[in-house]
């Protein structure tokens, strides 16, 4: 069979944010049993870094996206959320028409709402099928940002919010099949949008089963702390923000602690916090390094929607984790290995509680994070979705 994988920025196991390293493992998947050709935005430096390196490769295809041309679509195409309009590209239609006639393709693999304002594609083919990924629900992300604004900003991502339900359910209804990174994402695209049979996928966080080792918990250090994240987005820039003054409190009831921000871009506000004691690392080549040695990871997130791969991945590496509801999202919200809390002053009593464990204890919490990772989201899982959907006999080929 013949796929066409769209995406918004580039799909790669080696790219530097979780959500391309998840594209780039379904591709690869995808290439067992396909052939599977890519159209995708060049949306940073670093995607452009990986496109120069896939030049060679004939079945990749790059439309290179500006700020200026965001900014245009958004300004000229007002009836589309300004967060899909970013993504209207007449050059990438072209492409996208070349590459379905060129290469005789069947499916379409679009990842994100966004790309799914593509599906015009279908009219022009009648028999090609397009097959939508939800990475996460794009209104719940707004609804949240919402609901902390106020004033004018508020009244326009109210205004911004009716627009993507209105193109979102649209998007999943004309979809021949929508797939989802958790059973709360699923839940919600049932409930919101009237939708039935969604495909649930496992993400993938990187680590597979056989790269899952012992976790060294006594090479941990339990004073030091760490955040991962694409710092460039508002919700981690916020959460690093609520771990750098949770140090402080630590440090003021005699827990001093050492912190990590990881992660590429973080903002001049961010950086400008950098002392003794808090390290912003900026893009690093191996973020487990941090998450290995640190004792506990902390995620105080209070934005965003879908399930988080940074929290999946620092249990596999057998780190305990400390996160809000909306970090174990999809992932643990009853909080059977992941440490809760809400407050900054039930962040730091789980803290302190982690840094006073005995050692069997630390251990145990290190292992079972680790093995609740392994037992749910395992990537065999992912494999026998898409291969049931794509060899599905209502493909029709």
């Amino acid at each position: 069979m013949n796929v066409l994988h769209i995406s918004p920025y580039l799909p790669s196991l080696e790219t530097n944010h979780a959500g391309g390293v998840c594209m780039g493992r379904q591709i690869e998947t995808l290439r067992e049993w396909n052939q599977v050709y890519v159209l995708t935005f060049i949306a940073s430096d670093f995607d452009q870094k990986l496109a120069d390196n896939l030049k060679g490769d004939v079945r990749y295809h790059f439309v290179k996206l500006y700020k200026w041309s965001k900014v245009l679509h958004v300004l000229c195409e007002p009836w589309l959320p300004a967060y899909f309009a970013a993504r209207s590209s007449l050059r990438f239609g072209m492409k996208l028409i070349w590459c379905v006639r060129h290469y005789n393709i069947d499916v379409i693999h679009g990842e994100y709402a966004a790309m799914a304002q593509y599906q015009w594609i279908c009219r022009l083919f009648p028999r090609l099928r397009y097959y939508m990924t939800e990475h996460d629900v794009t209104t719940q992300s707004y609804e949240r940002k919402a609901e902390q604004e106020q004033g004018w900003k508020r009244k326009y991502l109210f205004y911004q919010i009716r627009r993507l339900y209105h193109y979102e359910k649209i998007y999943c209804h004309r979809s021949d099949a929508v797939m989802t990174f958790s059973h709360k994402d699923k839940v919600l695209l049932e409930k919101q949008y009237g939708l039935s049979e969604i495909h649930v996928l496992n993400p993938y966080f990187g680590i597979e089963d056989g790269m899952m080792e012992e976790p060294k918990y006594r090479e941990k250090e339990r004073s030091t702390l760490c955040f991962l994240g694409q710092m460039g987005r508002e919700e981690n820039t916020a959460a690093a923000m609520s771990l750098i003054r949770l140090g402080d409190r630590l440090k003021n009831i005699g827990y001093p602690v050492n912190i990590y921000i990881v992660g590429n871009n973080p903002p001049p506000e961010l950086k400008k916090l950098e002392g003794d004691t808090v390290h912003i690392t900026g893009f690093v080549e191996d973020v487990d390094e941090y998450v290995l040695k640190s004792g506990i990871a902390v995620f105080p997130l209070t934005l965003g929607a879908g399930i988080k791969l940074k929290v999946l991945r620092s249990l596999a590496l057998g780190t305990p984790v400390v996160t809000t509801d909306i970090g174990a999202e999809g992932i643990d919200e009853m909080g059977n290995v992941l440490l809760l809390a809400k407050t900054e002053s039930e962040f730091v009593q789980a803290i302190v509680d982690v840094m006073n464990m005995g050692e069997k204890e630390y251990c145990d919490l290190c292992r079972d994070g680790q093995e609740y990772a392994k037992l749910h989201f395992g990537w065999e899982r992912s494999e026998q979705v898409l291969r049931g959907l794509y060899e599905s006999e209502k493909i029709g080929v």
